[in-house]
């Protein structure tokens, strides 16, 4: 029994997530928890996107919101400034 998947396609939106969006990231595995600015540049249909941040990551927080160049929404806050 085999499973079809839909292939993983960039999309205009995703849960009200869009490129070129400001967005903050909460590494809550970090302690105390913290946090990162940056810009989406595109949004993925697996519930990902990819993200400019303002200052490179460190490995840990790179380690703990990042996956191939990825970032899940669910790390991500949108923001207006």
């Amino acid at each position: 029994m085999s499973r079809n998947l839909a292939p993983i396609v960039k999309v205009s939106s995703n849960s009200g997530f869009m490129a070129n969006q400001r967005v903050i990231a909460t590494d809550v595995e970090a302690s105390p928890p913290q946090r990162y600015t940056g810009r989406i540049n595109s949004v993925w249909s697996d519930g990902t996107a990819v993200v400019t941040w303002d200052y490179p990551l460190n490995h840990q927080a790179e380690r703990h919101l990042v996956s191939s160049g990825h970032v899940r929404l669910h790390h991500l806050n949108r923001t207006t400034s």
